[in-house]
């Protein structure tokens, strides 16, 4: 048995390969991340004589560089596993004693993993759950980029109009958007009308300006303390900025419109698979507090989540745990661990804030270790653990939620 550890890099991958012994039987070496690249290491690794069962191949999960050389191995019917960065980097110090790290010492200590036995797979998504986790990448992309806008605009506005959110309390819904365009500045406010500012919101569907609001708005802007000073830059840098909201929200609705038509009935799935992912999810779908966002962020960053053994095991790999600090007879716990799937466990931190409005049984669960002295924070970190058992639960069993075994469990703590 022979194995090969692989260093992978954006252009430039290295390979090393041990045999039983720990012995270094194909020295590390470099090759390209490229069709002439691929072929050099399989001539490395022909030149063993062993049968594709006699070998062991692993690289790290590199966010998605491994992709292409893994599908081609896979294809060639190599046994191949995927290593958490993590495992490595740990098992590299252990080994050295010290935090060496360099490609060929990478490679190598990879392949040592691999002979030691001592690491857990990684985990490569199918198609479906492949296409989720790109999209829903690009739809946090998209929701940066429209928060950077909106807190650009905003910070212009406390200038040209700071008592504008004494009266309209977000200036970037569909009539707030409507009313800076056209009226982007307290300045430009000077010949308007109650009535013309009316008339501003017509045909927009749910507005409930009234004439009332709209003369409290005029007289707010004709009293603003606004100087005028740079009026009309300052006016087309708002209105700039309202073309790029309008078009970054448009892309994330109909990003989020193809990530949920990935799991709908007219999904492109075998037919044997889509009365199961349709039932998973509609069962996810019962847990209230838990919306369609959770779902498609746990699934797009995890993947299957019944590839993990326990709800442990996925609570670990979110990193929903604080960090340990002991020392002698002292025990404390610090902050939320950094590591881990930082989308999924903001998306699950924030169902579980909605979990506790909405949910009586995580509420109650919220109360109890608030009165026994947890801070906001801890107790809601508590519940989001309790909403992944849940989660792992549903998902795993393939059954709704039930609020009676929900109540009577005990959460990891």
């Amino acid at each position: 048995m022979v194995y090969v550890g692989i260093d992978i890099a954006k252009r430039v991958h290295v390979c090393a390969i041990l045999d039983e012994s720990n012995t270094v039987v194909v020295k590390p070496f470099r090759f390209h991340n490229d069709a002439k690249g691929f072929k050099k290491l399989l001539v490395h690794i022909e030149r063993l004589g062993l049968d594709a069962s006699d070998i062991l191949i692993g690289m790290e999960a590199t966010g998605s560089l491994f992709e292409n050389l893994y599908r081609h191995l896979k294809a060639l019917e190599y046994p191949v596993v995927l290593l958490n960065p993590y495992q490595t980097s740990k098992f590299r110090e252990m080994d050295t004693m010290k935090r060496v790290k360099n490609d060929n010492i990478d490679a190598v200590m990879i392949a040592a993993l691999l002979k030691s036995g001592r690491f857990s797979k990684g985990y490569v998504s199918d198609e479906q759950l492949h296409s989720l986790r790109e999209l829903y990448r690009h739809k946090e992309s998209l929701s940066n980029q429209l928060k950077a806008l909106k807190r650009n605009t905003q910070t212009i506005l406390t200038v040209v109009f700071p008592e504008l959110e004494t009266v309209i309390r977000d200036p970037f819904s569909m009539t707030g958007l409507a009313l800076l365009e056209k009226y982007p500045t307290a300045k430009h406010y000077e010949f308007a009308s109650a009535d013309r500012i009316l008339k501003t919101f017509r045909g927009i569907q749910g507005n409930n300006f009234t004439q009332e609001k709209a003369q409290l708005l005029l007289d707010r802007a004709k009293a603003s303390v606004y100087s005028g000073v740079a009026k009309e830059a300052r006016a087309l840098h708002i209105r700039m900025n309202i073309k790029q909201i309008r078009m970054l929200q448009t892309m994330l609705d109909e990003t989020i419109e193809a990530m949920q038509a990935l799991f709908s009935e007219e999904a492109p799935l075998k037919e044997e698979d889509k009365e199961v992912v349709s039932d998973i999810i509609d069962n996810l779908r019962t847990i209230p507090g838990v919306s369609d966002k959770t779902i498609l962020a746990l699934l797009a960053e995890c993947g299957n989540l019944d590839r993990f053994h326990s709800a442990k095991a996925l609570v670990g790999y979110l990193g929903l745990y604080p960090t340990l600090d002991e020392s002698g007879e002292k025990s404390r716990s610090g902050k939320l661990a950094k590591r881990g799937a930082k989308l999924a466990k903001k998306a699950i931190f924030l169902a579980a804030i909605a979990a506790i409005k909405h949910n009586e049984q995580m509420y109650t669960i919220y109360l109890k270790y608030r009165s026994r002295g947890k801070a906001k924070k801890e107790a809601l970190i508590i519940v989001a653990r309790k909403l992944i058992a849940i989660i792992y639960a549903i998902y795993t069993r393939n059954e709704p939620y039930d609020p009676v075994r929900v109540f009577t469990a005990r959460p990891n703590t």
